[in-house]
């Protein structure tokens, strides 16, 4: 049984916070960028362990979509991927209290 996936709020303003940047350059390259990020998590419903062990967070994995990092929590007996961040490589970890329950 595959699992369901759950974008948090903040990861759903990381990820339009990215498209819009990237649009003001090339709408439509913002709206394949986020297509393929989209699908990219999709992967997780059927390989939630993918992702790497986030040293500092050992609840938190993360999936690399060059060059972004996507930062997700599994719920194994809800059988949920709660996705928590999306982020550019280049910035700085996002800040623990957002990692955290």
């Amino acid at each position: 049984m595959e699992f369901k996936i759950l974008f948090s709020d903040q990861a759903l303003s990381d990820l339009e916070e990215i498209m819009d940047y990237v649009a003001r350059g090339d709408p439509e390259a913002a709206h394949r960028l986020g297509q393929s990020t989209v699908d990219h998590v999709g992967m997780l419903r059927t390989f939630p362990f993918i992702g790497t062990v986030v040293p500092k967070w050992p609840l938190v994995r993360k999936l690399f979509h060059t060059p972004y990092k996507i930062y997700y929590r599994i719920h194994t007996r809800r059988r949920v991927i709660e996705i928590l961040h999306f982020w550019h490589s280049a910035r700085l970890e996002p800040p623990k209290s957002s990692m955290v329950e």
